[in-house]
């Protein structure tokens, strides 16, 4: 995909669930990659796991946080997807998980439908009667939006899917993707334990402009960019925990904070949502 020396940036652990340790490269200016290579097949059992998405159903402070952020941000992806298509029209998220996005999409009068390849989420789909598919190659229109909600780092075949991507998207469609920032100071204050890395379910990693040539060079022109704030803290918080220190959450919420507050004047954000525009 990529034609440079790679050369080995550091190595990581799978601090989520399994603690193997993997290596993360260099393979072009703003972008690097988690090595070895792992296809599909192999790399849903780091998905399947209960305690993967057991955030989503436990009482800890992670969960509560993170039901609480992933609630307001909802709201905020609603506000900006109704910015972007006034005619309230055809959106497709890739990598929807249960769907809560889709299904507020839905609610507030958007025709939604997923990408899900694990069947666990693909069951939650079907509960709340959201359409999925399981590759983009299953479409059977275009339609006015695709998002990439925190999804676009996680795939094997991130050329091809941003090829289906622009196929796939109407006449002067919008292409959304979050991804997190290597280059902000709690990637670089956390380094290994950064857990925004979340090797090996994160193949590949960007700095800003690394996720703009990326997606440019495929048929898309880059309208503008986003910072998410809340990403901070709960990436340091998380951070914190992978580091066993024993007070992760007061600790991981003062970096998180200055991390935000440094981002005001850097503008290197822990995540970012990069807003693009199919290039006809």
């Amino acid at each position: 995909m990529f034609h440079v020396k790679q050369k080995i940036k550091m190595i990581v652990k799978d601090h989520f669930l399994t603690g193997e340790s993997f290596e993360i490269k260099k393979i072009s200016k703003g972008v690097m990659s988690t090595f070895p290579k792992i296809d599909n097949k192999k790399l849903k059992p780091y998905y399947n796991s209960k305690s993967y998405y057991s955030h989503n159903t436990t009482s800890s402070i992670m969960s509560l946080l993170y039901s609480w952020s992933s609630r307001f941000m909802t709201k905020k992806k609603i506000n900006l997807i109704s910015s972007l298509l006034k005619n309230k029209d055809s959106l497709l998220d890739f990598g929807c998980g249960k769907g809560d996005f889709l299904l507020a999409a839905k609610k507030s009068g958007f025709d939604v439908a997923g990408i899900e390849f694990l069947s666990s989420l693909q069951k939650e789909l079907n509960k709340k009667n959201i359409k999925f598919y399981e590759k983009l190659e299953q479409l059977s229109k275009s339609v006015s939006a695709i998002t990439f909600w925190h999804s676009l780092e996680h795939l094997n075949d991130l050329n091809q899917t941003l090829i289906l991507s622009r196929k796939n998207l109407k006449e002067s469609g919008i292409l959304i993707v979050a991804v997190p920032n290597y280059d902000s100071f709690d990637s670089k204050y956390y380094k290994c334990f950064w857990a925004a890395f979340d090797a090996p379910r994160h193949r590949f990693h960007f700095n800003k402009r690394g996720i703009i040539n990326t997606v440019q060079k495929h048929g898309f022109k880059h309208l503008y960019n986003k910072p998410m704030f809340l990403d901070a803290i709960y990436i340091s918080i998380l951070s914190e925990k992978y580091k066993g220190s024993k007070m992760y959450f007061i600790k991981g919420l003062i970096v998180g904070l200055f991390s935000n507050l440094l981002a005001l004047f850097t503008k290197q954000s822990s995540s970012n949502i990069f807003i693009f525009q199919k290039m006809n």
